[in-house]
């Protein structure tokens, strides 16, 4: 498993061009991109979404790409002619030479080096689609291997919590015997003491079967069934090598429903205490999910 936070970072210099390539994503719900790169690589942004979208399956990912020219590129010089020319009669204009012929190309220069242009070659498509490609691969990789290391420590923190989880519903199970004796006993003794107040005659037994059948409704033995149902499914989720965020996000909700119905149905105060324990750790569970992918 993988968290969805992390930052990845590589560079990469192809035919005198480098690029720099900075991946950092955080939580989100699905995968939300937001690519800053220079216009040269607009023809080639749709290779940096693609990577992102077959590699990562949520989060919120920016993506920042700059180029820069380390100066190993082939140049291209630009000469315009009938700029130079207008100077060279200048020159001749102000007497400093016979001719336009006889003005040297230093005089010229000393005039004005605007009409002498020095190009970069046009980096091809080819070798920029590589440049991206490589780039965001490795960028990519080292994003993956923060997100994996953190993953690993999520991982851990939920495996904790929830051998915390199951030992507080063992003790709840353990105790919910004694819970219903109590309450069963609790109300007859009330429904006894309504009754005699009241003056009136009853059934013993038609009033011992009232109290039991009220009694079962208070019975937790199926939640706890299902709560410790959704922990294995829970544990055995977390040591999968996939995208299960949105997978723990649906058991965790019902567990989650399993503790509120125990804590309706709780009628002891050591069961209630036991019920606010399980309801904080699937909170912390609940937060630490957020960030899984």
């Amino acid at each position: 498993m993988n968290s969805m936070t992390g930052f990845g970072r590589a560079t990469l210099l192809v035919d005198g061009l480098q690029c720099t390539i900075e991946i950092k994503s955080v939580n989100s719900r699905f995968l939300d991109l937001n690519i800053r790169s220079p216009k040269q690589v607009n023809s080639v942004e749709h290779i940096i979404r693609k990577c992102i979208q077959k590699t990562l399956h949520r989060g919120k990912v920016d993506i920042y790409v700059t180029l820069q020219d380390v100066g190993d590129r082939t140049k291209t010089f630009l000469i315009n002619s009938a700029l130079k020319t207008q100077i060279q009669e200048l020159l001749v204009a102000e007497k400093f030479y016979a001719t336009p012929q006889d003005a040297p190309l230093s005089a010229v220069m000393s005039i004005s080096n605007d009409w002498v242009q020095v190009k970069d070659d046009e980096i091809t498509e080819e070798s920029l689609t590589t440049l991206i490609t490589e780039t965001t691969t490795n960028a990519l990789e080292a994003l993956i291997k923060m997100r994996q290391a953190e993953g690993i420590h999520i991982q851990q923190d939920l495996l904790q919590r929830l051998s915390k989880m199951s030992a507080i519903i063992d003790d709840i199970n353990e105790h919910k015997t004694a819970a219903i004796v109590a309450y069963k006993e609790n109300l007859r003794t009330k429904m006894m003491e309504f009754v005699e107040n009241l003056n009136i005659t009853v059934n013993e037994d038609r009033l011992l079967q009232e109290v039991a059948i009220m009694a079962d409704k208070t019975d937790i033995t199926e939640e706890i069934v299902r709560f410790r149902s959704h922990v294995v499914q829970l544990t055995n989720t977390l040591k999968k090598d996939e995208p299960i965020g949105r997978k723990l996000d649906f058991i965790i909700q019902e567990m989650n429903r399993e503790v509120n119905t125990i804590g309706s149905k709780a009628m002891d105060i050591t069961l209630t205490d036991h019920v606010v324990q399980l309801k904080c750790e699937l909170e912390k569970v609940r937060e630490q999910v957020q960030n899984i992918e």
